[in-house]
């Protein structure tokens, strides 16, 4: 589609020889989405008894175990790829990375900061839970952009890239009718911002419920659309049946229905 927003041209730099230097479009649709989504975290939490400066660091620490997480589980569950090309970790820093993964890291930073510094953890969570699911559908137009995340071939509403800079930085294949599992995302995240907005508003008890909700409905449609995906760079296993997404999504959707059936017995209790 427009992988590329700002084309510098090609350099010969220091070390790394003839490089071409560009502004890619994901890059900036995620710093978008991430830093909407954080100013929308810092509104909500100043509804909450915390310091603000600490909240602040909260959710830069979050945001950046997210992606450092998102990257790790990539190069993790494409190990033997990347033991023999060893260069193509720095190229990793262009890649999106497995965005379950990046959830998963962020969510633990966020627990332990929030631990550590006696922060209330659950109402926090449940503040920071449409913001994500916002950042999140912003970061797959970027997705859409780029070309990577892209679906199999299908008619059904498809959309055909054509661009060479996508195909050689992220394999979408080119000139074929792919289902686009990114912009399905994009409207499933929109759709999920909207209802974790109103179940925050109507203050949802117990304090959590929103996040795990969150979890919960993010981990049933995003499994459901890795059905629809043709790439495998994020790790697939069980012959192609499942993919790493799919066994986070997982074992997350089981947690937080085990943590929202606690939560209704405590409020009956």
């Amino acid at each position: 589609m427009h992988p590329i927003l700002v084309d510098f041209g090609w350099f010969d730099l220091p070390l790394l020889g003839r490089t071409h230097l560009f502004l890619p479009t994901y890059g900036v649709l995620f710093a978008a989405g991430a830093l909407t989504a954080w100013w929308w975290f810092l509104r909500r939490a100043r509804t909450l008894p915390v310091h603000e400066e600490k909240v602040f660091n909260l959710g830069f620490y979050a945001l950046l175990a997210g992606i450092v997480g998102a990257k790790a589980t990539l190069i993790a569950v494409e190990w033997r790829y990347y033991l023999d090309h060893p260069r193509e970790i720095l190229d990793s820093i262009r890649s999106a990375g497995v965005l379950m993964g990046g959830v998963l890291a962020g969510s633990l930073a966020f627990a332990l900061y929030a631990r550590r510094n006696r922060l209330p953890l659950y109402p926090l969570a449940d503040a920071v839970a449409a913001p994500l699911a916002l950042a999140q559908a912003v970061g797959r137009l970027g997705c859409f952009a780029a070309g990577c995340c892209y679906g199999v071939p299908g008619r059904f509403c498809a959309v055909t890239f054509t661009d060479p800079v996508a195909a050689a930085q992220t394999g979408v294949p080119l000139n074929i009718p792919l289902v686009p599992t990114q912009l399905i995302q994009m409207g499933s995240d929109l759709v999920l911002a909207a209802i974790l907005s109103v179940l925050w508003r109507r203050k949802l008890e117990p304090a959590g419920a929103v996040f795990w909700w969150y979890v919960l409905l993010y981990s049933l449609t995003r499994g459901v659309i890795e059905f629809w995906r043709g790439d495998s760079v994020r790790g697939v296993f069980f012959h192609g049946h499942a993919s790493t997404s799919q066994l986070i999504a997982a074992a997350a959707g089981i947690l937080a229905a085990a943590m929202l059936l606690r939560g209704a017995r405590a409020r009956r209790a």
